[in-house]
């Protein structure tokens, strides 16, 4: 499901305009963002934790040319689902 789906069922579903499901599809979608950024892990109860990890920096050779590099430190988001959605993707199978 892309987010424009999301906005058009949400549309559909709750009687707004699409402009206004896009505001608030937008807003939630920042706030997650900025909340993770922030503070390193967003919990939303049900569906599942959003968790900034951090990964440090390595050399690593590229296959094509033999060069090596240095990849910078970064961060990356990983996603751990609730054992209740878990549970409710199971039951579905």
């Amino acid at each position: 499901m892309r987010k424009s789906e999301i906005i058009n069922k949400l549309s559909e579903d709750h009687n707004i305009s699409l402009d206004v499901a896009k505001k608030l599809v937008e807003e939630v979608l920042s706030w997650i963002v900025q909340k993770t950024a922030e503070e390193g892990r967003v919990e939303i109860r049900g569906f599942g934790v959003f968790k900034l990890k951090r990964r440090n920096g390595r050399f690593t050779k590229n296959p094509k040319t033999g060069i090596e590099m240095y990849i910078e430190d970064r961060y990356l988001i990983s996603f751990k689902p609730s054992k209740k959605l878990l549970k409710k993707l199971n039951e579905e199978i």
